[in-house]
């Protein structure tokens, strides 16, 4: 008589993190900027550590530090162009998306 087959160890996928501490666009040092998610009052808001650099948006259950981070990448972006942020604009067409409370750069200490 033959033995049993064993079953093959089933592998498991290791997960990719994402990164929640980034560059600071504007004193460009790395890992200084952090991310601070809170789920229950909706804010998804940024600090830098060296320049004081701090950004707020509203968020939800899907917003991941990333998408928080790339917002504030945007939005700095339109204000050097002279551009109203999207997210400003949005709120302003109609649609309320919340308390819109952004400061994209805050250098008072």
């Amino acid at each position: 008589m033959g033995k049993r087959a064993k079953k093959a160890p089933v592998q498991t996928k290791k997960r990719q993190t994402l990164a929640k501490q980034f560059k600071c666009p504007f004193c460009a040092n790395d890992e200084v900027v952090e991310c601070k998610m809170d789920l229950k009052n909706g804010t998804g808001s940024l600090s830098c550590r060296m320049c004081s650099a701090s950004y707020s948006m509203p968020i939800h259950h899907l917003h991941e530090p990333i998408d928080v981070f790339s917002e504030w990448l945007d939005d700095c972006e339109a204000a050097e162009r002279g551009e109203v942020p999207v997210a400003s604009a949005a709120s302003s067409g109609g649609r309320s998306r919340g308390n819109m409370n952004k400061v994209v750069h805050d250098t008072s200490q």
